[in-house]
């Protein structure tokens, strides 16, 4: 059998009745900010850069002298000139990713034994952005850059393929490569928007 226990509110005083305590109670977070100025944004003339870390659409890091130790080693079974992508086909992303139908990656064996990767195509329609697949990547190659921006009108146009991925790596490693790999730029940025959290 299951017993029931009743709890009664606690009944308002006169005061409260009259002057609706509780009601300016549950305001004063609106009161302090009703007369604090608004950091909106006037989207599209506005853009906010997003941190290092943002989690936009995908790109790929090219072969420029700035690779891993893990690419040298990998480097003498593939056939990638300077300026390429760096992707060895290891299919590591595609192993990590929970949706692994959105990869399309093909590779072919070059008559001197040497593997060359011939496509790269991710379908964003399916992506869920959580980084799993960067994370996966044994060379560094596949990066999530700050664009997010990616609205198309046609489906066919949310599939992203290896010449785009490698210009927009290039763009953003020219860009924010050498930026301190933080989510804010720096202190001022990050309290100016989400203000200073005081710690107790």
């Amino acid at each position: 059998m299951v017993k029931i226990k009743y709890l009664e509110r606690p009944s308002l005083s006169i005061w409260e009745k009259i002057f609706f305590i509780d009601f300016i109670k549950g305001l004063k977070v609106t009161f302090k900010n009703l007369l604090q100025k608004t950091i909106t944004t006037k989207y599209p003339f506005e853009k906010l850069t997003p941190p290092k870390r943002f989690r936009g659409v995908h790109a790929h890091r090219v072969k420029d002298g700035n690779e891993p130790p893990s690419f040298s080693v990998l480097e003498k079974f593939m056939d990638i000139e300077t300026g390429e992508s760096r992707c060895v086909a290891c299919y590591m992303c595609q192993q990590a990713c929970p949706m692994p139908s959105l990869f399309v990656i093909e590779a072919e064996q070059l008559p001197n034994g040497k593997k060359k990767v011939k496509k790269f195509e991710m379908n964003l329609l399916n992506c869920l952005f959580c980084g799993l697949c960067v994370d996966a990547c044994p060379v560094d190659c596949l990066i999530m850059t700050d664009i997010y921006e990616m609205a198309q009108y046609q489906r066919k146009n949310c599939v992203i393929h290896m010449e785009d991925m490698s210009e927009r790596g290039k763009d953003f490693d020219r860009r924010r490569l050498k930026e301190p790999d933080r989510i804010w730029i720096d202190d001022s940025e990050r309290i100016k928007l989400w203000g200073q959290v005081k710690w107790s």
